[in-house]
């Protein structure tokens, strides 16, 4: 069989629907959609397979991304303001509230401890299912259980501080908030201090301190 991209997402997602479907996947879908009685959240949470082709060889992996309506409604807001307030041209990320890679979490977030995986052919690609299948049923597969629930994914937060990269500030009020309530929550923002800190970074804690947190006293 020939590879390419396409070919590849679609080996990767029908196998490992096969495979781990029962205890992992929504029913019915074409996509890796995590789908569990013990997941409390309303977080979407969805395995995302990347391809890039190199050296006539393709670089793959998977990564696992989580959306979330309340943050989606509220990074749009965020994003208004800002380009109002900035002339700026900053843009709504969606619903997406943080994407991992799998080889991140193998590695608790260090340097990584396997190397590129590269597919070459149809072992290749068997060996790449394998490998993602084998995470799920291990240390992946853990790690994304313990979002399972707001506490415990706000401890996820705590123990990775670059989680959620550029808008992390805004995606742990948001979560804070639903979890200690916005009183906790506007305390938080009210002790951070941005000064000097780059423009977009600044503005989200602007935006929090004074537009959602209501000024110095964080009341409304």
């Amino acid at each position: 069989m020939q590879l390419d991209a396409k070919t590849i997402r679609t080996r990767v997602a029908e196998e490992l629907l096969a495979r781990l479907g029962d205890r992992w996947f929504k029913p019915g879908s074409a996509k890796l959609v995590i789908a569990s009685r013990d997941n409390l959240t309303d977080f979407s949470i969805e395995l995302d397979c990347y391809t890039d082709r190199r050296y006539g060889e393709y670089d793959c992996s998977l990564a696992v991304v989580f959306k979330w309506k309340k943050f989606a409604k509220f990074h749009k807001e965020l994003t208004e303001w800002y380009n109002v307030k900035f002339q700026g041209s900053a843009r709504s990320n969606g619903m997406m509230f943080v994407a991992v890679g799998f080889d991140g979490i193998h590695s608790d977030f260090r340097p990584p401890s396997r190397g590129t995986f590269w597919v070459a052919n149809e072992q290749d690609l068997d060996t790449f299912i394998t490998q993602c299948a084998a995470d799920l049923d291990g240390k992946v597969g853990e790690w994304i259980k313990r979002w399972f629930s707001w506490p415990s994914a706000l401890d996820v937060m705590d123990a990775h501080p670059n989680l959620c990269g550029a808008w992390r500030d805004t995606a742990y009020y948001c979560l804070m908030e639903q979890v200690h309530g916005r009183e906790a929550a506007c305390a938080w923002v009210h002790g951070i201090d941005a000064a000097g800190w780059p423009e977009w970074l600044a503005a989200q804690v602007e935006y929090l301190q004074l537009n959602v947190c209501g000024g110095a006293s964080g009341q409304s």
